[in-house]
């Protein structure tokens, strides 16, 4: 059967949709029972789109919708067990056949020199007429945005025409794909708290131009901007900088420098360091961590109060200036991220313990800033890798023992210089095909998310003064930023200093904590880490 033909709708009758209305005609091949649509494991081959496989084990038709584009091919081994009477689902020995095949093609190609072709016999466009494309479209995209977010209150209030002009000037004054900023009304805590979620919850494709929103959130207690980037575009300590480029525009109708270039292609002007040990000393312990990953698998925080409802729950901690001087001012054993690395693993150790879950290994993941000192302020973008930092059960024995493990361990990754050697693996991949790159990633959920860390703590460091946006907004206030946290049961704080005083973000699936929980776990976290500072315990 040609692929035109397998194309047609499953009934052929005329009434039913046609690929005119992509939607409906995808919601009719997902209904007739021939395909399978693509969740979670699926997902991770194609992140963002929508994927239909064909119930047939061999010569099986598989269709991928992204935005307004889709394509279709033929794999000759699919990687679906099941028959098209009975539920697909995906099955690891057909998977590897369905990798080996495609790099046995991927192969053939390489050797004729035609390495760019792809098995794509379909690869048109549409165009959205006459329809409200985002309610059709919002279930073919991930619940929650993968993106980063900042913040910042005003004692004041915010023009939101000015707010714009600001806006045009930071980003250079060219046309928009869409409106970057949305004014809301937030007469409550509560319906800020909604439109914070809302922002959050929004996709942010870098595929249009700003990779970004903004929602001007108007509260009786002073306005807050609310800024929502790609990750992608934007580390945390870019997304810091877009919020101080904003704030001084509106302030001073300029801005220092050039116009923010989020898309910019910029590589890093001298390669990260190889780590001053062996290959062979470094590759033995990237093979015992990974066995050890796969023995110990990172605990989960263990669920409190949460909903089975898609989005980001939110909690604030400001520390005072005194409190903030006895972490940062730290001179002893360890600096103040590893102070709040100690924290963090003792109050999830505690927390679990609590809730019936005690023991197993933590592993706390911690982003690495690469970019040079000259790039702080400049240039935007994604330059920072992960390091995990891991404590078991006897390490969390008290605040000197963790402190004392995470510093130890921060010292071997600083000398093995992991994080950095991901980058050194990819540039060394350039003949993997992609097959065997998404394969790297597809072992998580394989594994049930085994080696999917149990929280992320980001710090973005000190700021000096606050994003100031002029005398008649007023003082700002708060600063608060935070990365996302990997559903359904992680947990992502981001730190940053602002004004001597310490912000804390919590950012939490959920599923994972309800308020109430959200507030106690963060008390409890306060408490260790002030604990570690002063090594009561």
């Amino acid at each position: 059967m040609s692929l035109q033909s397998r194309l047609q709708d499953p009934d052929d009758r005329p009434s039913d949709p046609t690929i005119a209305q992509p939607v409906a005609y995808l919601r009719r091949l997902v209904s007739s029972g021939r395909f399978h649509r693509d969740t979670g494991l699926g997902r991770i081959y194609h992140p963002g789109s929508a994927s239909l496989r064909e119930n047939v084990p061999n010569d099986s038709l598989h269709i991928v919708v992204h935005d307004d584009h889709i394509s279709a091919h033929v794999d000759r081994v699919s990687p679906l067990d099941g028959l098209p009477d009975k539920r697909s689902r995906y099955s690891v020995s057909r998977a590897a056949a369905h990798n080996v095949v495609g790099a046995a093609q991927d192969l053939v190609r390489l050797l004729r020199g035609r390495k760019g072709d792809h098995r794509s016999h379909l690869d048109c466009e549409w165009v959205w007429e006459g329809y409200e494309p985002v309610p059709d479209r919002s279930h073919l995209l991930d619940p929650c945005a993968w993106s980063v977010h900042v913040e910042a209150r005003v004692a004041g209030m915010l023009d939101d025409t000015r707010l714009r002009k600001a806006l045009d000037t930071v980003l250079g004054h060219r046309p928009y794909d869409h409106d970057p900023l949305e004014v809301v009304d937030c007469p409550d805590d509560g319906a800020l708290d909604a439109a914070r979620r809302a922002v959050l919850g929004e996709p942010v494709t870098m595929a249009e131009w700003p990779p970004a929103v903004l929602r001007l959130a108007h509260h009786p207690e002073g306005d807050v901007l609310l800024v929502n980037v790609n990750h992608g575009a934007a580390d945390g300590f870019s997304a810091v900088r877009v919020l101080e480029a904003v704030a001084g525009a509106y302030a001073g109708g300029e801005v220092a420098g050039p116009p923010l270039e989020f898309l910019a292609a910029n590589d890093l002007p001298v390669r990260p360091a190889s780590a001053p040990v062996s290959a062979v000393e470094a590759w033995y312990r990237t093979v015992v961590e990974r066995v050890r990953d796969l023995l110990a698998n990172p605990a989960r925080i263990a669920p409190d109060g949460g909903v089975d409802e898609p989005g980001y729950g939110f909690h604030f901690v400001q520390l005072s200036v005194a409190d903030t001087r006895r972490v940062a001012n730290v001179h002893r054993q360890g600096t103040a991220r590893n102070v709040l690395l100690a924290g963090l693993h003792l109050a999830i150790g505690e927390w679990n313990l609590d809730h019936g879950t005690p023991g197993r290994r933590i592993g706390v993941l911690v982003p690495v800033d690469l970019r040079p000192p000259e790039w702080r302020d400049e240039v935007i973008g994604n330059f920072s890798v992960t390091a995990r930092v891991s404590t078991s059960r006897r390490h969390r024995s008290g605040a000197r023992a963790a402190l004392k493990a995470i510093t130890a361990q921060k010292t071997r990754n600083k000398r093995f210089r992991t994080g950095v050697a991901l980058l050194a693996a990819l540039e060394r991949n350039g003949l993997l095909p992609l097959w065997a790159k998404q394969s790297l990633v597809v072992l998580q959920p394989l594994t049930r998310n085994r080696e999917v860390d149990t929280a992320l703590l980001a710090n973005v460091g000190w700021l000096e003064g606050a994003p100031a946006f002029g005398a008649e907004a007023g003082e700002t206030t708060d600063v608060w930023f935070s990365l996302p946290a990997r559903e359904p049961r992680s947990l992502c704080i981001g730190a940053v200093i602002v004004a001597g005083k310490l912000h804390l973000t919590f950012r939490y699936p959920r599923a994972l904590f309800g308020a109430d929980a959200a507030r106690r776990f963060a008390e409890s976290y306060v408490e260790h880490f002030l604990a570690v500072a002063e090594r009561r315990w």
